[in-house]
Formats: C-alpha cells, sequence, structure tokens
C-alpha cells in the first residue's frame, strides 16, 4: 500500500490555445480529484474546452482530451499508436505527443514547461504559412 502514490500521476498543467493566443489555463491534481480552470470569456465556446461550465471534474479533463485524439475504433489504431511508442489508448499520453492537433481546427494544448507556437506542432498551420520542418526535408 505504500507504493500506491507511484500509480497516481503527477499534478498536470496545460494551456489550451487557438493557433498561438491562450484560450484556457488548466490546473488538475489527480490526488485531490480537483481541477482549475481559466477560460477565455471573449473566446466563442465552440472553441473552449468546457463552454458553459462552472464544476470541472477529471473525467472532464479527461473527456476532453479523448475529444483532441483519433478515434478509439480508427482503422490501423494500433499501429498509430506504436508509432507514438504507445502501448494501449489512454488519450492523456496520446495528447501529451500529439498536442490535440486535429487537422480541422487550430486548437491545441502546451504543455507546462513547454515552449511551442502553433507552427512547431500544427502541419496545416505550418504548411499555409510556408514553413518546413526536419520530417519533410
Amino acid at each position: 500500500m505504500k507504493h500506491i502514490k507511484h500509480l497516481i500521476s503527477p499534478a498536470l498543467e496545460f494551456e489550451v490555445l487557438e493557433h498561438d493566443d491562450v484560450i484556457a489555463k488548466v490546473n488538475v491534481d489527480y490526488v485531490n480529484q480537483k481541477v482549475e480552470v481559466w477560460q477565455d470569456e471573449d473566446v466563442s465556446p465552440v472553441f473552449l474546452p468546457f463552454p458553459n461550465k462552472q464544476k470541472i471534474s477529471v473525467g472532464d479533463v479527461l473527456d476532453y482530451f479523448e475529444s483532441r485524439c483519433f478515434p478509439r475504433t480508427r482503422h490501423h489504431a494500433d499501429q498509430i499508436l506504436q508509432s507514438l511508442g504507445l502501448k494501449e489508448y489512454v488519450a492523456s499520453d496520446i495528447v501529451k505527443q500529439t498536442h490535440g492537433v486535429l487537422y480541422d481546427d487550430y486548437i491545441w494544448i502546451r504543455f507546462s514547461n513547454e515552449e511551442l507556437s502553433c507552427a512547431d506542432v500544427h502541419p496545416r498551420f505550418a504548411s499555409e504559412q510556408g514553413f518546413t520542418t526536419d520530417i519533410c526535408e
């Protein structure tokens, strides 16, 4: 029982951005099951992670992460997971690598201690701006 702390994830801090504008900040305390959220009231609710919600749970955060991933039922999902170095579909692990980037919008997630811009993580944005990456060279 004294090794239980190894099974509980540490606190998690991240920002949700639209292009390079921070539209939400989230702090998740897994141990105490508490979530603190700031969301920009001037941003359309369609872009916010938790629109019109007063109390956010850890489950809500995990659901948001899953909404920013490829579907569990996607053809060849196991190969996608393997390419990410993952053995199973865990939305939070997927989002930590993909930054929750979807081709359909410019919303993405930046975790604490990361210094990234939209051009660093979003291939559509980078191509529209004429940027190239090491992957393409």
